[in-house]
């Protein structure tokens, strides 16, 4: 405790009060703090932190941020079977959409760093999924799930993200590291084609393969197809 306390003593630090930070959640979260040292550990990183960093929390937050934002959807779109439910999820909780919504929210600001400004890949998204595990632990379900609507989905239109072209690699790899399962492409140019040849593997085995014009495109068809006959099913 008097090691998170203390982050708030040097003059440099992005934010200097817990008077700030909690303003900050109470108008962006809808957040009222009790425990202030959950959230200052929320937004702190790693390389400011060894022992009490924001790890933790994120992998917390990563959890009940996808079961809040699937029961959303949901309730929100009842003709969508279970593979669009599933892929609009994904979409929603990529770190890309994450340390988007989180700097339009100006997260960044808040964020516990050791030289921040040169950047760590989605630190901004990892302090939000964070924050929310916070709340969770601070609050319970009921208000983590009014903090995520107030603080992401209001910020997202469902409607044009639903109709993005998917991205089928993301949207398994996603599902890998959720459900443990281990996800992997392997391939190889082919000479005689000028093709790029893709193998998918799920856990060991092998799932699928195709030739496209292109790793990205290879890589896309297989994904694609994996979804199809592993996840989507009607």
């Amino acid at each position: 405790m008097n090691k998170l306390k203390g982050l708030f003593g040097k003059k440099n630090n992005t934010f200097n009060s817990q008077d700030k930070l909690a303003t900050y959640l109470l108008e962006e979260f809808g957040v009222k703090v009790r425990n202030v040292n959950l959230y200052i550990q929320s937004v702190t990183h790693k390389s400011k932190s060894a022992d009490n960093n924001n790890e933790r929390l994120e992998y917390l937050g990563d959890t009940i941020l996808s079961s809040i934002v699937a029961a959303y959807l949901y309730k929100k779109f009842p003709e969508k079977n279970e593979g669009g439910l599933t892929i609009l999820t994904s979409k929603i909780v990529t770190r890309n959409k994450l340390n988007e919504i989180g700097s339009f929210i100006k997260l960044n600001e808040h964020i516990i760093a050791v030289d921040f400004q040169n950047g760590y890949k989605n630190i901004v998204g990892n302090a939000f999924e964070a924050v929310i595990g916070a709340i969770y632990l601070d609050h319970g379900f009921k208000k983590a799930c009014q903090a995520v609507e107030k603080s992401l989905l209001r910020h997202i239109n469902l409607k044009e993200l639903d109709e993005e072209k998917t991205n089928y690699k993301s949207v398994l790899v996603v599902w890998g590291q959720k459900t443990g399962n281990k996800v992997v492409f392997k391939g190889k140019k082919l000479p005689e084609t000028s093709k790029y040849k893709s193998i998918l593997y799920i856990n060991g085995k092998k799932i699928n393969s195709t030739a496209k014009p292109s790793k990205k495109e290879a890589e896309q068809t297989n994904s694609e197809r994996a979804l199809s006959t592993l996840l989507l099913k009607d």
